[in-house]
């Protein structure tokens, strides 16, 4: 069934008088009020017109209690879903619908039971921007530029901020976020070397390599002292560069064909990593007895192997050591 909303007052966001949409079984749904206020949308769409730019959006829709869905001039979809009042996830993919990340062999980066209780999520249309509002953090995007900021409601401090829309290039996605001139990041796995990354590029993949500079065990996940973790929902080869190639820029990049990204707003790494542990589960924790200095990647080349003569240690110059004493035992 068509019909026309008499319902809410919402500003249009063209010159149009009347605009339409496909909602539901391909019905129009037009919108003919103008208002300078603050408008709060439920389920309904907000249209801009026939505005053909890409970056720009024509709808904002509330699709469930934790999910919005933002839709651009070229018909692509930004989905925003909230896994609590301060963690959300960005989804947008040309070709495809929300869904967890590819991976051979099987394998899950979240745990079951991800999400805790959104107790309300809130859309806005205000002047220039589509504003999300949970209880926690407020989340704005440009109409026309598509550029975002998040701002967290506790502090009211803006903690993310977008300098250029999402880029979706042939063969990576990638995201450029604003860094502030006293703003450290650390995380990323195990980055040989360092754990600071500040004006340094870290690389998410696993390169086997234990020496400075190299990744062993990587995780595509940072949190700032800003006052936000980041999570990149993926399994593909990565590049984060804090400030390194360009000064004030993070530039962040996955050699994927789409974007799936977990932002955490929180204060300090404490609260951040629990945020973390939330979506992807607790850490193994060692008993106290277990706990010692030691040094990654010490033994994992050197073992025992028997042969019908011998046992011997697989490391060049150990292994002729124990040749020369194994000798003298049996020639005493």
């Amino acid at each position: 069934m068509c019909y026309k909303s008499n319902i809410m007052k919402i500003s249009l966001w063209s010159s149009k008088i009347q605009v339409s949409v496909m909602i539901a079984l391909a019905c129009p749904f037009f919108l003919s009020y103008t208002t300078a206020e603050s408008k709060e949308l439920h389920t309904d769409y907000l249209v801009r017109g026939d505005d053909t730019s890409e970056n720009k959006i024509i709808a904002a829709q509330k699709i469930n209690p934790t999910t919005v869905e933002i839709v651009y001039a070229n018909k692509e979809r930004l989905t925003i879903d909230f896994y609590s009042s301060h963690i959300f996830r960005m989804f947008q993919d040309a070709n495809g619908i929300l869904r967890d990340p590819e991976a051979k062999p099987l394998a899950q980066i979240l745990v079951d039971q991800p999400r805790k209780e959104v107790t309300s999520l809130r859309v806005q249309d205000i002047s220039d921007r589509v504003v999300l509002y949970t209880e926690d953090i407020e989340f704005s995007i440009h109409k026309e530029t598509s550029l975002f900021k998040i701002v967290n409601l506790k502090t009211g401090r803006t903690v993310v901020e977008s300098v250029k829309p999402i880029a979706f290039n042939a063969k990576e996605v990638s995201l450029e976020l604003r860094e502030q001139r006293n703003e450290y990041f650390f995380g990323g796995g195990v980055q040989n070397g360092r754990f600071s990354h500040k004006g340094k590029i870290i690389s998410i993949e696993n390169q086997n390599s234990w020496t400075d500079g190299g990744v062993a065990s990587p995780t595509p996940y940072f949190w700032s002292t800003n006052g936000y973790g980041f999570m990149w929902y993926t399994f593909k080869k990565g590049k984060y560069a804090f400030g390194a190639k360009e000064m004030g820029t993070v530039k962040l990049s996955h050699e994927t064909s789409y974007l799936d990204v977990f932002f955490m707003i929180n204060e300090g790494g404490a609260p951040l990593l629990r945020d973390f542990y939330q979506l992807t589960g607790n850490p193994v924790l060692l008993p106290k007895f277990g706990f010692y200095e030691g040094h990654l990647n010490a033994y994992n080349r050197d073992y025992w192997k028997e042969t019908e003569k011998e046992f011997f240690l697989r490391t060049a110059n150990v292994t002729k050591r124990v040749k020369q004493i194994r000798q003298q035992s049996e020639n005493p």
